[in-house]
């Protein structure tokens, strides 16, 4: 078997170590700096990303903040407009049925007023034609 061949030992250690010391060597100086710096930069994409999110959450949690303020806020002024809105619209609504209460109260007067002229001239014309009624039916009786 050739793989107990004393003789041959030598020359497969010499190549083994040779071959072993250029990928050592490659690996050591070639591959693991450039996976040191892709591991670098990743850890700083990493801290920068962290850092961005950070801030962002900040600046959410104050927009948050200044959102629900500007709500309150315009809450309290339609609130504030709707109690306004309904004071004066009480008031015009008082002042409306003020002046139809005096117009209703005037037309009312003043209607009556006519329905007893006009009362007084239908008793005086009533009045007068029962007059000349009897003056007719005396001046036929005399006749």
């Amino acid at each position: 078997m050739p793989q107990f061949d004393f003789t041959t030992y030598s020359s497969q250690i010499f190549w083994f170590s040779l071959c072993f010391l250029a990928l050592y060597c490659a690996a050591h100086f070639v591959i693991l700096p450039r996976v040191r710096e892709i591991l670098t930069a990743r850890k700083n994409v990493i801290k920068s990303d962290k850092s961005a999110t950070h801030t962002l959450e900040k600046k959410i949690t104050n927009l948050q903040n200044t959102a629900e303020q500007l709500r309150r806020e315009a809450s309290e002024r339609y609130e504030s407009r709707i109690e306004e809105t309904s004071r004066q619209t009480a008031k015009q609504k008082d002042k409306t049925l003020g002046n139809l209460k005096e117009n209703l109260d005037s037309t009312i007067t003043k209607t009556r007023l006519e329905i007893k002229s006009f009362l007084e001239k239908s008793e005086a014309n009533a009045n007068a034609a029962a007059e000349a009624l009897s003056q007719k039916i005396q001046s036929k009786l005399l006749s």
